[in-house]
């Protein structure tokens, strides 16, 4: 390459820049798929209960696909994706959290059902006989 001829050394770096600015400038895709799959996870945690059980994460997965849908509405597909990809996220939290909150119902509710069943073992049984003197 050092008797590189005068037109190639112009050529080679010219031809470099161009491929590198299409590459750059290429149209970027809608992220519809992204916008489903947040929408399926937002509405899956509201199903699962998420208003009661997760009130501000489900908030914030609402707004976020909102941010997302004025993202697409404005075409910048890169903002859309990354927010609707947050708000999958904080949906799949609301979820997770829905969950743990429903788990924890039930060890309380099996703990008070075996605080019941210990008292009712210990209490004193109201037919034993009376000692005989």
């Amino acid at each position: 390459m050092k008797h590189m001829p005068p037109v190639k050394k112009i050529l080679y770096p010219c031809c470099t820049f161009l491929l590198l600015t299409l590459v750059a400038c290429e149209q970027t895709k809608p992220p519809i798929t992204d916008m489903d799959n947040a929408a399926r996870a937002l509405q899956s945690a509201r199903a699962a209960g998420a208003a009661t059980y997760a009130p501000l994460e489900i908030r914030f997965a609402e707004e976020r696909l909102n941010q997302a849908r004025i993202a697409m509405d404005k075409h910048d597909f890169v903002a859309a994706q990354r927010v609707a990809e947050e708000s999958s996220v904080t949906s799949d939290l609301a979820r997770t959290k829905v969950r743990l909150a429903k788990v924890r119902e039930q060890v309380e509710a099996r703990s008070r059902e075996n605080t019941h069943l210990r008292e009712d073992l210990l209490a004193p049984t109201t037919t034993e006989e009376a000692p005989q003197q």
